[in-house]
């Protein structure tokens, strides 16, 4: 169950990546769970490329994270998050800059199609003198191998992705970073519907796909994302395609945080900032990781291994525990009982957690029980934030917080000295409310014995059960008149 008091469980983080989230919180007063968050989505995306985490009794898992946090707008999630997704932002500039110049492909292109025209007319020559082209057709052979070609662009950042824009990066270079600021088109929109693979990609499965325009082939894919969107697409989004989300898995493969405003936070403000001593190491390790998968990547033609991290004895005695945990977490009564798919996928996120603060961090060895132990607070952190969001937006969750809202706006008409008609409730209802949403928190107050309809004079008007009871007609007359009335 959700608690009000929830902070963020950021010292289970490790060292580098939680003192850099709270030297930043601190200089920035921003809420600490944004860049709590941020860091360990940066985190995920400079070792995903690098590690894989080694499970025991099964295969080896990808340690990509997918991460949506829905925030109200000027909370300061900008602020909060940019100096972890900058080291991303350096290294894919650098790589830009050293992508050869178009006008100098050009010419090089120029020159070697001169070049291969010079070897034609000496290979006519040879025909004509009726000599043996052997030897010509061997420079001409190893002249087309040499033929120009622009470098590959490796793109490690997107921004607002297509599936096919994503596909085609993807299938150039197998490691991305989604970083969305504002992604409530992006969750709305098709990256937000194609469930297939999404989650194929979180799994890191290849993905073939061909169309009539396009054709991409990604071997073992490894996509994470950090993500932010505000309340009302998320309310649409899970209006929408929550149930298809949750019968997909990709709910389930998602790391939800619904962060309350900042004053309902409680997050004080901090008098005196910290030294920046935190933050540039996390960005120095962030670079270097960067910058080396991508020497290995090029000096092996693409074709270096990810690492499996295993876990030590008391690691794994702690997963396998945990995975029986989980069973009882779905049942009837368990914090994630009715939401079985969500908790199949718990144990592998926590093993995912584990071997991104045990690599980040560069902790020696392999993952210990005290590691995975950590990476599980964070998780069961967003757990609760998940089973609170999806109550939060919820469609009977929101008819009661609309029954109660009508409730006061009826009451205070009463209070007024107006008598109430149910058609009189388009009057009384917030300009944005449609019909049928009048009707279900009408519904839902009726239900609830909070209201009820009352005959006066052939006529029903509402009565609020918590306000007396209207007057007899006998002692009515001359009475006030309806909305409509006037």
């Amino acid at each position: 169950m959700y608690l009000p008091d929830d902070p963020y469980p950021v010292l289970s983080s490790g060292p580098l990546i939680s003192s850099a989230a709270i030297e930043h919180s601190q200089n920035t007063n921003t809420a600490l769970a944004i860049p709590a968050i941020a860091a360990m989505a940066s985190a995920a995306a400079a070792v995903q490329d690098h590690f894989d985490v080694q499970r025991p009794d099964l295969a080896p898992s990808p340690i990509a994270m997918l991460c949506f946090v829905c925030l109200q707008s000027g909370e300061g999630k900008s602020t909060g998050a940019k100096v972890f997704v900058e080291p991303h932002e350096h290294v894919q500039m650098q790589l830009e800059k050293q992508t050869q110049d178009l006008h100098e492909l050009e010419a090089s292109r120029l020159v070697w199609k001169e070049e291969l025209a010079h070897k034609r007319s000496e290979v006519r020559r040879l025909l004509a003198e009726e000599k043996s082209t052997v030897q010509a057709q061997a420079a001409i052979v190893a002249h087309l191998r040499n033929e120009p070609k622009a470098r590959a662009q490796i793109q490690l950042l997107y921004q607002t992705p297509t599936p096919t824009g994503l596909r085609r990066g993807l299938a150039g270079w197998p490691s991305g970073f989604i970083v969305s600021m504002d992604a409530g088109q992006m969750l709305n929109g098709a990256i937000g519907k194609d469930f297939d693979f999404m989650d194929s990609t979180w799994d890191g499965d290849t993905n073939r796909s061909a169309t009539a325009e396009h054709s991409f082939t990604i071997y073992g894919p490894r996509l994470s994302a950090l993500c932010f969107v505000q309340p009302l697409p998320t309310l649409r989004y899970f209006r929408r395609r929550g149930e298809e989300a949750l019968d997909t898995g990709f709910s389930a493969r998602v790391e939800w945080a619904f962060l309350l405003p900042t004053i309902a936070n409680g997050h004080p403000p901090y008098s005196r900032p910290m030294r920046h001593v935190a933050v540039p190491a996390y960005q120095s390790r962030t670079i270097h990781l960067l910058e080396e998968r991508i020497r290995t990547r090029t000096r092996n033609s693409g074709n270096k291994p990810r690492r499996a991290i295993p876990f030590t004895t008391d690691g794994a005695a702690y997963f396998r525990d945990l995975r029986q945990r989980t069973v009882s977490m779905s049942a009837p009564g368990g914090p994630l009982q009715h939401l079985g798919g969500y908790a199949a996928k718990l144990a592998e996120r926590v093993a995912r957690y584990a071997c991104i603060i045990h690599t980040f961090n560069d902790l020696p060895g392999a993952i210990n029980a005290e590691t995975l132990s950590n990476a599980e607070c964070i998780v069961q952190w967003h757990s609760r934030q998940f089973v609170r969001m999806i109550t939060e937006t919820s469609p009977q969750t929101r008819a009661q917080y609309d029954a109660l809202h009508l409730e006061q706006l009826i009451g205070q008409a009463i209070y007024r000295g107006e008598m109430i008609r149910l058609a009189d409730l388009s009057h009384i209802a917030p300009p944005d409310w449609g019909r049928p949403r009048r009707i279900q928190a009408w519904q839902m107050l009726q239900y609830s014995g909070r209201a009820c309809l009352r005959q006066f004079r052939r006529t029903s008007y509402i009565q609020l059960t918590s306000l007396p009871h209207l007057p007899a007609p006998s002692e009515a007359r001359g009475e006030k008149r309806s909305l409509s009335e006037k």
